[in-house]
Order: C-alpha cells, then sequence, then structure tokens
C-alpha cells in the first residue's frame, strides 16, 4: 500500500487540479503530481486519436525528475500523429487502464484517462521502482480528477458545435504564439554557426472560411449546414498537428495558429487541409471548398493587425477564384498586395464580411 504521506501528497494535488483553470497548467499539475507519487524518472503525456481503424497518440509534453524538483516541458513544436505501441495499446483496453513493463533497469508504466474506448490521453511514466498496485489504482483515480477538470475547461473554451476552441480563448493563445515568434526570432539573428536543427521556427496565424456556405445553408438548410461545419472541424483535426491551435471565430470562419514551422512548409501545410476539404464527401451536399489567407506573426504588431493580413491574404484568395490558398507576405512580395495602414483594417474587414455573405 502507499504510505499515508504519499497519498496525502496526491489528494492534495487533486486539490490544486480542482483550482487550477489554465489548459498548459492543468496538464503540468497532473504529469507533476503523477510523477512525483510513483517516483519516476520521466512521464510523457500523449493525446489519443482513434480514426477507425488507427489509433494514434501524439506527445503533448514531458516530465523529468532530478530527484528533488519534477519539471514539465510542453511539446511546442507540436507532434505527429503515431500509431501507439502494444504498452499503450494494452492500457486503452479497460476503463481507466494501465499496464506496466520491465525495460532493462527500469519499469515503464502506462496510465489510460479515459472510459473504455473513449480515453483521450496517456500518461507513461518510467521509473527504477515498479509500485505496487494498490499505488497504481489510487493514481488512476488521481487521473479521473483531471478528466474531470479537463472536461470543465472544456465546457468553458470550446465551441458546442464544433468542440473547436471558441474567440473568447484566442487572447491567450495569442500572447503564447507572440512569444514563440520572439523566440524564432531571436533564434534567427543567431550565426550560422551557433544554429541548431532544433531551433525555433516562425509562428504564424491563418484564417480559413469555407466558400459559399450561405448557398449551403440556403439549398440544403442549417442542418446540412451544420453538419458541414462539423466535418471541417474535423478535417482541421486530422490535417493539423495536435498542438496546433484551432479556432472557430463564428459561422464559417476558423482561425488556425501555428508554431514552429518553417517559410518553407507553412504554404503546404495549409493546402493540404485545403485539399482535404476539396476531397471530402459531405452528406447530401456533395464537395465543399474553402479558401485560406495566411501571415507570419510579427511580435511588433498587435493581433487585430496580424488578424488583418490574414484576412486580406484571405480576401484575396475569394476574390481569385476561392479555394486557394495565400499567404500575406508573399502576396505583397509580389505586387499584388500592399501593407495597409492598421487604421484601415476595418474598412478590409466590412469588405471581407460582404463578399462572404
Amino acid at each position: 500500500m502507499p504510505s499515508p504521506p504519499d497519498v496525502i501528497a496526491l489528494l492534495e494535488g487533486a486539490e490544486v487540479l480542482s483550482r487550477t483553470r489554465d489548459l498548459r497548467d492543468i496538464f503540468r499539475t497532473a504529469a507533476e503530481h503523477a510523477m512525483r507519487f510513483l517516483e519516476g524518472s520521466y512521464g510523457l503525456l500523449f493525446a489519443v486519436r482513434f480514426t477507425p481503424p488507427n489509433l494514434t497518440v501524439s506527445l503533448l509534453g514531458c516530465c523529468v525528475s532530478d530527484g528533488a524538483e519534477t519539471f514539465w516541458d510542453d511539446a511546442y513544436g507540436g507532434q505527429p500523429w503515431l500509431p501507439v505501441d502494444p504498452l499503450l495499446a494494452s492500457c486503452l483496453e479497460a476503463d481507466f487502464g494501465h499496464a506496466i513493463s520491465q525495460e532493462g533497469d527500469m519499469w515503464r508504466l502506462a496510465f489510460a484517462v479515459g472510459a473504455l474506448g473513449q480515453a483521450r490521453w496517456v500518461l507513461e511514466i518510467h521509473g527504477p521502482v515498479r509500485p505496487r498496485e494498490a499505488a497504481c489504482q489510487a493514481l488512476s483515480l488521481f487521473l479521473r480528477c483531471f478528466e474531470n477538470q479537463h472536461q470543465q475547461w472544456e465546457y468553458a473554451n470550446l465551441d458546442t458545435l464544433t468542440r473547436l476552441l471558441n474567440r473568447k480563448t484566442f487572447d491567450d493563445d495569442f500572447e503564447r504564439l507572440i512569444a514563440a515568434a520572439e523566440l524564432a526570432e531571436q533564434a534567427d539573428k543567431l550565426p550560422l554557426e551557433r544554429r541548431t536543427a532544433s531551433h525555433p521556427q516562425p509562428c504564424w496565424l491563418g484564417v480559413v472560411d469555407i466558400d459559399f456556405f450561405k448557398k449551403i445553408n440556403d439549398n440544403f438548410g442549417h442542418l446540412f449546414g451544420d453538419e458541414v461545419l462539423l466535418r471541417v472541424a474535423e478535417l482541421m483535426r486530422q490535417s493539423f498537428r495536435s498542438n496546433d491551435k484551432l479556432f472557430r471565430f463564428g459561422g464559417e470562419e476558423f482561425v488556425v495558429m501555428l508554431r514552429s514551422v518553417g517559410e518553407d512548409d507553412v504554404r503546404g501545410i495549409f493546402d493540404r487541409f485545403r485539399l482535404a476539404v476539396e476531397r471530402h464527401d459531405f452528406p447530401q451536399v456533395g464537395r465543399v471548398a474553402c479558401s485560406v489567407g495566411f501571415a507570419r506573426i510579427d511580435p511588433r504588431l498587435s493581433p487585430a493587425d496580424l488578424l488583418g493580413r490574414a484576412d486580406e491574404a484571405l480576401y484575396y484568395s475569394k476574390r481569385n477564384g476561392r479555394n486557394q490558398v495565400n499567404g500575406f507576405d508573399e502576396l505583397v512580395m509580389s505586387g499584388k498586395l500592399r501593407i495597409t495602414a492598421p487604421a484601415s483594417q476595418a474598412l478590409i474587414q466590412s469588405d471581407v464580411d460582404e463578399i462572404f455573405l
């Protein structure tokens, strides 16, 4: 059995979780307390996605202990979706299940967070000692608190239809994006001999709009219009990385935040999503297309100015045939757009809103 001080520490962790409101802090708090409870050396927290017949995971962050303190680090770059290995698959075969294996002189433990078939996270902990079954059961109960707190966070921060982030969460996430963009700019200023393959890459803001969405609602009704929004949201989750921020801004407009993406790759990422929409067979409606505009995050500009730049690129896509991706900087360099004063952004947005109707 776990000793009383250990159990009390876990209960204290559950109490801290109940007061935590920021999503990253929810992940960090759960991982750090779990690591300390099992005296782990390091841990990994994965998001789980089941797209029949494939079960995949994506790294959200890692937790490392030096014996005295435990440190959490977000996977800021965003990780690809990868197949699960046998240990992770095994823990997902029961309600809040767990699985254990020995690898060399270390024990590897995996805990599913969620009911059978509905688990959305897996916490993996590596440590030098195999914990008792009672300790594993206690940690599984603690992870239910983590799941409950995350559900409360979702209720407050997700769009009720698409389950993407809602507009009111944009400002907080944008502040973090600005911070990441500043790190990328600092890295770009380093001499070439001091740069590494893992140095931060630029950050980007994209605006997505479903083409002729009003006609979809008029011709097929709002029920099928909502189905299109749901399918587009799911295609976004499948096309972008787990750590990319996806927002529904209202109506048929979506916003994407990308961290650490090279300038040569960003267009391809947005175009991959556009093609996924173009090729998807939507119930009753058939084929649907979307237009995309994106802009590089400049830490010197306000969120409104950067949204305005992405909107200008989106407006260009709409005006020049729709179903295409355009970047603000590329359009400026080619002379197709010019940088406008911030005061004109309201007029640009008005024009964009008018052409979407």
